[in-house]
């Protein structure tokens, strides 16, 4: 081969080995460059999903606080609750307790008293007017005799006024003429005689308890009527 021929071969092959070298460095280092890119954004990821693990774990905490404490609200209302139905319940207890007490007093002072005697004032004597709860002369008169007959008892004594009408118009209206024409020998017998109120019991009954039937003229004479019971 001539000389000028190796000369250009020999240039040839120092050519593309040089390229050659230069396309491996530049390679390596694109190489180089997204491994470190890649790295840094796993770095990334790492440290956000750490992050994350921390939050959650927060969260997490947080959420069992919350819990604790609906859990310790739920019994705290549920012992208050049941402090409510106990507290009902013996005051239920109490109160049955008490009605009984009382029932079992008002048995005893209703089984100690005794009916010693009664007066009754009615129309038919001429007293009481129709539609009237005023109390004319004669009711005064027999009044008298019974705070007579109440002072000369040797123990004190009670008295219990029922006022009584006919069944002519409303019932409502006899139960209120009824209940003034009792309320009205109470107070006769009190600012009169001074008998204590606590000692006289005032009811009405109106057309409820009749003792004549109410259609005749004498019978609803009889129904307008005023008893008063003495008990000892």
């Amino acid at each position: 081969m001539p000389t000028h021929s190796l000369i250009v071969v020999a240039a040839g092959l120092a050519l593309a080995g040089s390229t050659g070298c230069a396309t491996r460095g530049y390679v390596t280092r694109t190489v180089d460059e997204r491994t470190r890119e890649v790295e840094q954004r796993v770095t990334q990821v790492e440290r956000v999903a750490e992050d994350a693990t921390l939050s959650t774990g927060r969260n997490a905490a947080y959420i069992r606080e919350v819990d604790q404490t609906a859990t310790n609200a739920h019994d705290q209302a549920a012992s208050a609750q049941e402090t409510a139905h106990a507290a009902a319940t013996a005051a239920r207890l109490a109160q049955m307790t008490a009605n009984d007490a009382r029932s079992v007093s008002d048995g005893l002072d209703a089984a100690a008293k005794r009916l010693l005697f009664e007066v009754t004032v009615a129309e038919d004597h001429g007293h009481f007017g129709f539609g009237d709860a005023a109390l004319p002369d004669p009711v005064s008169a027999r009044l008298d005799e019974l705070v007579d007959r109440v002072r000369s008892l040797d123990a004190p004594a009670h008295l219990e006024i029922e006022g009584h009408a006919d069944a002519t118009g409303p019932a409502e209206y006899n139960a209120r003429l009824a209940l003034e024409r009792a309320e009205s020998v109470r107070r006769y017998l009190h600012e009169q005689h001074r008998l204590p109120l606590h000692k006289i019991s005032v009811i009405s009954y109106g057309e409820e308890k009749p003792i004549a039937p109410n259609d005749t003229v004498d019978g609803r004479a009889m129904n307008r009527r005023v008893v008063v019971r003495v008990l000892g």
